[in-house]
């Protein structure tokens, strides 16, 4: 089967629930490298899939961020440092007749936050599997401190916490043989410390320490269609996603990629994502007067203004039968991935690089 078909049929097979043919499991090392004015991201991962008795997968993620930085808003001084995150998953998928259970955790540190999470999931077919639903539930605790702090302006040890739940409703549809649909819908609720401890607001009073409330609730709606054309071996996807908070945030993304198999082994792709947003009620990028009774909230947070930006991705990926490899080594997949962001805020346009291997196994 080519590189494209699996592309086209991948949501198909998730919805059956069933395994890559001739492997019990597969290992993926990555890599990504992220540049921008002021950061730089090393990100090394691991991810492991294997199957756990006949009915049972297991999951398992291994994440190393190098954040290099010298901008203000992540401790630093006007000098560059690197801080490092660590990052553990594991998830358990049991699949019944027409049903799938699991649970999964995750565990994040580094020295100034530590974030742990857990959730459920459950899938379920309709129709002979040609629509399904999926529902996912998750919470989170995450432990907020400026143990990174450089910069001249203190404003005493912080050490706050911040609690997040997280539920997730979608809808897949095989809409004719060679195309699939599908939406989304997630609903995330913060409460607790949403401020950057390190970032501060101007103000005619001077620089300030960021305020911003103390809850959040965020609402997100995407769609998805792809489509497979035989005749040339091309996929076609195209999405939407609009996002709105109760903080005034409203952002639209709608993108388009298109993937080619390039014979047996070989595939290419390319995509163009859009993204727009306003800004929060209350960003501004400059306030008169720190005083909480007249401007309870102040931010810097370029996130949190109004702006919009492009991603341009090229990407290819090829099999080990393309170098001449036989046997689980030519199922193997190597991938690259490039992209290009246009940033219109403070941030700026960023660079992407991402490479991965895929290798299947037995056991």
């Amino acid at each position: 089967m080519r590189a494209s078909r699996l592309t086209a049929i991948a949501i198909a097979v998730a919805m059956s629930g069933a395994r890559t043919a001739g492997a019990d499991g597969e290992v993926s090392l990555r890599g990504v490298y992220y540049k921008e004015k002021a950061t730089r991201v090393e990100q090394p991962m691991v991810d492991a899939r294997f199957d756990a008795g006949d009915s049972g997968s297991v999951d398992t993620h291994v994440l190393i961020d190098a954040i290099t930085s010298a901008s203000a808003s992540s401790g630093a001084d006007n000098k560059a440092f690197t801080e490092h995150r660590y990052e553990f998953g594991a998830g358990y998928t049991h699949r019944l007749d027409t049903m799938r259970i699991g649970a999964l955790g995750r565990l994040s540190t580094e020295p100034d936050y530590d974030s742990l999470f857990g959730g459920a999931h459950v899938e379920r077919d309709f129709f002979d599997k040609n629509f399904t639903l999926a529902l996912t539930l998750g919470a989170g605790r995450d432990h907020v401190t400026n143990a990174g702090a450089q910069g001249a302006m203190t404003i005493g040890a912080i050490s706050e916490h911040l609690t997040s739940e997280l539920a997730s409703l979608a809808a897949t549809q095989v809409l004719s043989k060679n195309t699939v649909g599908s939406i989304t819908y997630d609903l995330a609720h913060e409460r607790g410390y949403l401020a950057n401890p390190y970032r501060a607001a101007t103000t005619l009073d001077g620089l300030v320490p960021e305020r911003v409330p103390r809850a959040r609730t965020r609402h997100a709606f995407a769609a998805i269609v792809r489509q497979y054309l035989p005749d040339t071996e091309t996929t076609l996807i195209g999405s939407y996603r609009f996002y709105v908070d109760d903080w005034g945030v409203v952002a639209h993304t709608p993108e388009l990629r298109a993937v080619q198999a390039l014979g047996e082994t070989v595939e290419i792709g390319a995509g163009f994502r859009y993204y727009r947003q306003s800004g929060a009620d209350f960003y501004k990028p400059f306030y008169e007067t720190a005083d909480p009774m007249i401007e309870p909230y102040l931010t810097d947070d370029p996130k949190l203004s109004q702006f919009t930006g492009q991603t341009y991705t090229g990407r290819a990926a090829v099999l080990g039968r393309f170098l001449g490899l036989g046997g689980l080594w030519g199922e193997a997949r190597a991938e690259l991935v490039v992209e290009y962001v246009v940033q219109h805020n403070r941030f700026g346009n960023a660079g992407v690089a991402h490479v991965g291997l895929t290798v299947p196994f037995a056991y």
